[in-house]
């Protein structure tokens, strides 16, 4: 009788040992705040610093580089809806998100491998390859200092200091960056500001 209440308290004292090592691992670090704070806020300024290290499109470049032969002034570009502007996709499945005070180009929806075009003569200034924000993605300098921007491409054609012409393939649709699908992400800037790029273009 002596043995097994001998036994018992033994095994008894094993499992109570176990839930105090278990109670005291919750303890520290997981339950202990400050250092959750600290692992916190160190995982925040990680994707602070992250985010503020990514590539993104500049606002404003040299319209010096944009001067092709035939341009012997700078002209104002009149808002149209005419053939001026080429519409920039061969072929789309709708806008899924239009120009607003939040979102400074439209979404065109399209399959992947769409061929993108660029809307207007002009002079190709930046290309990035990135896999976060824009993803993939191309500017132009048009005439005057209207500029487009096509992003979130699949494959790009061209690179910086090439001069393209109205309605020439410039890429694919594709969803590089923080897309959650293929689409066309366009945008049409008026010296550094965004204008809504339907006031130029009409498929």
């Amino acid at each position: 009788m002596i043995c097994k209440v001998k036994k018992r308290w033994n095994n008894l004292k094993k499992i109570t040992r176990k839930i105090h090592r278990v109670s005291d691992a919750l303890k520290f670090p997981i339950f202990n705040k400050k250092i959750f704070l600290r692992v916190f806020g160190l995982q925040i300024a990680g994707v602070a610093i992250a985010l503020s290290m990514t590539a993104y499109p500049t606002h404003a470049f040299d319209y010096n580089l944009t001067k092709l032969d035939s341009w012997e002034a700078i002209n104002p570009v009149v808002t149209t809806t005419n053939s001026e502007y080429a519409f920039p996709l061969e072929m789309t499945l709708g806008m899924s998100q239009p120009y607003h005070a939040l979102h400074t180009g439209i979404d065109l929806r399209a399959p992947r491998g769409t061929r993108i075009f660029s809307m207007a003569e002009g002079t190709v200034i930046e290309v990035e390859r990135i896999f976060v924000g824009y993803g993939h993605f191309v500017r132009i300098a048009h005439k005057g200092t209207i500029s487009s921007l096509y992003a979130h491409l699949n494959k790009v054609f061209v690179m910086p200091g090439q001069k393209v012409q109205k309605g020439e393939t410039i890429g694919t649709v594709g969803l590089t960056g923080w897309s959650t699908g293929p689409h066309l992400h366009f945008e049409i800037y008026s010296g550094k500001n965004t204008v809504n790029p339907m006031d130029y273009i009409s498929k």
